[in-house]
């Protein structure tokens, strides 16, 4: 496995350093080349969290993935390009299911010199990493809050 392959893989031509410049090229760049593929799942194909069998989904079959396979890679990738990067549990639908939700999404926390979340997990979800505070986050015509429960 190798980073130069995701990154060309993910159509990045950006600098290559754990700052935000490129934490933004990355996710974005992700966001709009590999789609959001959740067909294993759905077909009942075993799925997992090891990163080779991810890494040759994405990158060498040019598939896309489910929260798991796409942030998981994404984390690996700026792990070895020198982030700090701590994997954290979602809940989507909390507010609609409850705390049953509770880990059915993996989500990225990546630490500058503040904290932004990564997720490219949703297939409507975030296109650029957005700053871990309460508030509303536009990019573009999308809006997103995070709010404190």
């Amino acid at each position: 496995m190798q980073v130069g392959a995701y990154l060309d893989r993910i159509g990045y031509r950006g600098p290559v350093a754990p700052t935000l410049e490129c934490l933004t090229g990355i996710h974005r760049c992700q966001a709009l080349n590999v789609p959001y593929e959740n067909l294993d799942v759905q077909l009942g194909v075993p799925v997992g969290q090891d990163i080779g069998p991810i890494f040759d989904k994405i990158v060498n079959q040019r598939r896309g993935g489910w929260c798991y396979e796409m942030n998981g890679l994404l984390g690996w990738a700026l792990r070895e390009i020198g982030f700090d990067v701590m994997r954290v549990t979602g809940a989507v639908h909390r507010r609609d299911r409850g705390d049953s939700t509770l880990g059915n999404h993996l989500v990225l926390l990546v630490r500058l010199e503040k904290t932004y979340i990564a997720d490219l997990g949703l297939g409507d979800g975030i296109r650029e990493p957005i700053l871990l505070e309460a508030g509303v986050h536009r990019q573009g015509e999308l809006v997103f809050r995070l709010e404190q429960l």
